[in-house]
């Protein structure tokens, strides 16, 4: 008689074992759902700051890019300048060197200061002898 209650005990025994499994699968199954949520909570979080770093960044580089661009108008406004002011004061040396040597010619010939001022720009001699 050892056979029927060894095979109600394997019984009860293979009962308890698939209940125990099946348990367990159960709480694995929950642990895995619970990671895969937490992990796609993880990445959604680090799409997120992706985004407003990507946005951070493109604005930090924008103000770079119209800081740059000012600063570049204003040298290349500075340099304008500059180069109208030194043709300026090469336009009043050359002016001045020009009156310089003229006065100098008119002297060597010499006419007087009024005269030249009337002369139109040419030099006649009374008498080429």
């Amino acid at each position: 008689m050892e056979s029927p209650a060894l095979i109600i005990g394997l019984f009860i025994g293979l009962t308890i074992g698939v209940l125990a499994a099946t348990i367990v699968y159960w709480l694995m199954q929950q642990r895995v759902e619970k990671l895969t949520s937490a992990l796609q909570n993880n990445q959604r979080r680090l799409q997120q700051l992706e985004n407003e770093h990507e946005i951070r960044l493109r604005s930090a580089t924008d103000q770079l890019q119209a800081d740059y661009e000012r600063q570049l108008a204003e040298k290349i406004e500075y340099y304008q300048d500059d180069q109208i002011i030194q043709s300026g004061l090469k336009e009043v040396e050359f002016e001045t060197r020009l009156e310089v040597i003229e006065h100098a010619y008119n002297r060597e010939l010499g006419l007087s200061p009024r005269d030249d001022q009337y002369s139109p720009g040419y030099v006649l001699l009374d008498n080429p002898e």
